[in-house]
């Protein structure tokens, strides 16, 4: 069911690191699946704070017991939002209801009533506020053979402020951790109605499961909030489409040759299918250690410890006298099996084709520098004026906060320039010793990559002769990131001598393509990149024509920066070479298409490794280094 699948097809099409606030989104581990529980965006590039979102629905359930149905919305998007470490608990957070139903038909608007009337009462009592919302009250669909009632459905978003980005936890079991607990958030007994296994029996059931006690509830979600903040929590999950044993599988899905041994005799249910698969509210999570027993059992939480993780392909489960052997790759085929046929309807069957066999296949893994510390960078120039340097930008431009910031961090004194400086002449880069041109869509992109950000220095006059002298002095560095790497292959600025210039193209896939990858860096003369020779880091890529295509073979080009993997999807456009990142021949100007200014800080890193415990990540070397660069040259 597409509830239950991946949602690989939906997410690795929009962009999911643009502002380089983006501290927690949906794809998790190395395998990079989208099974996070919630987003977090952090307020600003300094500070640890920031806003945490989930969403909740249960239109099954509803259909059944529309209080229930209700309560069940709330309850998973609280489930899941619990892994954020939240300011104030429970109390933080404020939801959004959007109702959506088939009002004027028999029975539909009394049972709207009772859903409202739940979702009030249940607010209440967790102490939580629903501000806003949206009605969509005519959800019937006219047929001449016949009228389609949609279920009637409220979809709760529910946000928090999250005092702490780098605590959230993720639903990746680690190896060396603690054992792995189950709490019922639902106090209820195991029921299948309005169940994704009740639906693939094209049935609906009679009775579906609900929170039974909401006191309970918001204590166990305080308690949970509690551990998360101490840091004793390694992975967690919520129960709900699909069920437990769902949640299990997942558990187990994004890291490379990982199981779980467990045993569920002590939840005394002895049907096993209402076990595994029923949809009562609940989390499973692993411990750092036993210390969370003690802590559940002074706040009289209900909890069952179940197990331990374990290497290999096979999840092992035991319920009473029954023992059940889960394939883990075959199960993950058949969860990713839903977005595959999606995805071929978007990309194609080749690309589709290539995505599915290949996605469990490039783990992340990473070499960092010998001589990387990890310490925010730290300018020594003293008292002197800091080096100038510039962000380009065109209408449709975006990153350039994001660069600009790096930049500051890397020590340099940054000004923000638009074409409209550029061709006014009130800008003319004469005191500018660095300038970034940044990613975006450049006035739509409706001619091509930067087609028309390129026309407007070729036809520019001012723009044009601000641009070549600044190429021209030889105490000057750039960098084209994305959209600005198109830009610089449009207008040939790395290979001036070049009769025929590289081109950006679409993608292989003929769509945006956003995804968390890996770069190798070659041993290199690049002013900006050579400290970070011979290793592998993990990077942001969004774009849709980021292909290079060349003219020439290999020899011919200083390309230092290719994707970890040469297919699709770790390459995720099909470059020539495998091509990511390209330097001119003489070091100084330097272009890409990954995104280096939204991978600064660990947060920012879809996946970064635990054992690290960095301020930075390796790429703000680039900034330092073009800032030692120039005062030497000064």
């Amino acid at each position: 069911m597409e509830a239950v699948g991946s949602k690989d097809w939906l997410t690795n099409k929009v962009d999911r690191c643009v502002t380089g606030k983006v501290a927690k989104q949906q794809c998790a581990g190395p395998l990079q699946l989208p099974l996070n529980n919630c987003g977090v965006m952090a307020l600003d590039y300094k500070g640890k704070e920031g806003v945490a979102t989930s969403i909740g629905h249960s239109p099954v359930s509803a259909l059944i017991d529309p209080v229930a149905g209700s309560k069940n919305s709330i309850a998973e998007a609280l489930t899941n939002i619990v892994w954020a470490p939240l300011e104030k608990g429970l109390k933080s957070v404020s939801l959004s209801a959007n109702w959506m139903w088939p009002c004027n038909n028999k029975g539909e608007d009394a049972r709207l009533y009772e859903a409202v009337q739940g979702v009030s009462d249940f607010a209440i009592a967790l102490g939580i506020n629903v501000p806003t919302g949206k009605d969509s009250l005519s959800m019937k669909q006219r047929y001449d053979d016949g009228n389609v009632l949609a279920p009637g459905t409220v979809i709760i978003s529910a946000a928090g402020h999250c005092n702490d980005i780098t605590k959230v936890v993720e639903p990746v079991l680690q190896r060396d951790g603690g054992d792995i607990y189950y709490l019922n958030f639902s106090q209820d007994s195991y029921k299948l109605g309005g169940s994704s296994f009740a639906q693939i029996l094209n049935k609906v059931g009679k009775e579906a499961p609900t929170i039974k006690d909401d006191v309970k509830f918001a204590n166990a979600f305080n308690v949970v909030q509690d551990l998360v903040k101490q840091n004793l929590i390694l992975a967690g999950h919520d129960v709900a489409s699909g069920g437990l044993i769902t949640t299990l599988l997942e558990m187990c899905f994004a890291e490379v040759d990982l199981a779980a041994k467990l045993d569920l005799t002590k939840l005394k249910e002895e049907d096993s299918v209402k076990l595994l698969f029923s949809e009562n509210c609940g989390i499973v999570f692993q411990a750092k250690d036993a210390s969370v027993e003690k802590i559940l059992k002074e706040n009289k939480i209900k909890f069952f410890k179940i197990g331990k993780p374990a290497e290999g392909k096979v999840l092992k489960i035991k319920n009473g006298k029954q023992k059940f052997q889960f394939d883990i790759p075959k199960l993950r085929d058949t969860w990713s099996k839903t977005s595959f046929l999606l995805d071929q309807k978007q990309s194609g069957i080749d690309n589709a084709t290539e995505r599915y066999k290949n996605y469990a296949q490039q783990p992340l893994h990473f070499r960092f520098p010998d001589n990387f510390s990890g310490k925010l960078p730290v300018d020594l120039s003293g008292n002197k004026p800091r080096i100038k340097a510039a962000i380009i930008r065109e209408k449709g431009s975006n990153s350039e906060r994001e660069m600009a910031y790096a930049m500051d961090l890397g020590g340099f004194d940054v000004k923000d320039v638009h074409m409209t400086d550029l061709i006014t002449g009130r800008e003319t880069l004469e005191d500018i010793q660095f300038i970034a041109a940044v990613g975006g869509f450049s006035n739509s992109d409706v001619l091509g990559s930067a087609k028309g950000w390129a026309g407007a220095f070729l036809y520019n006059e001012k723009a044009k002769t601000a641009l070549d002298n600044f190429f021209a002095r030889e105490d000057t560095l750039s960098l084209g990131v994305c959209n600005g790497c198109q830009l610089f292959m449009e207008l040939g600025l790395l290979h001036p001598d070049h009769v025929q210039k590289p081109k950006m193209l679409h993608n292989e896939s003929h769509k945006f393509e956003c995804n968390f990858t890996s770069m190798e860096i070659a041993e290199n003369n690049s002013v900006m990149m050579s400290s970070l020779s011979g290793s592998r880091l993990g990077i942001w890529a969004a774009h849709g024509e980021g292909k290079f295509s060349f003219p020439y073979e290999m020899e011919r080009y200083n390309i230092i920066g290719k994707y970890g993997y040469e297919t699709y999807p770790s390459n995720p456009n099909g470059s020539h070479y495998n091509t990511a990142m390209i330097v001119s021949d003489d070091g100084r100007h330097l272009a890409m298409m990954p995104h280096l200014e939204r991978s600064t800080f660990p947060w920012n890193w879809a996946y970064y490794p635990k054992t690290r415990k960095d301020e930075v990540s390796p790429w703000i070397e680039a900034f330092v280094n073009a800032r030692k660069w120039l005062q030497e040259k000064a």
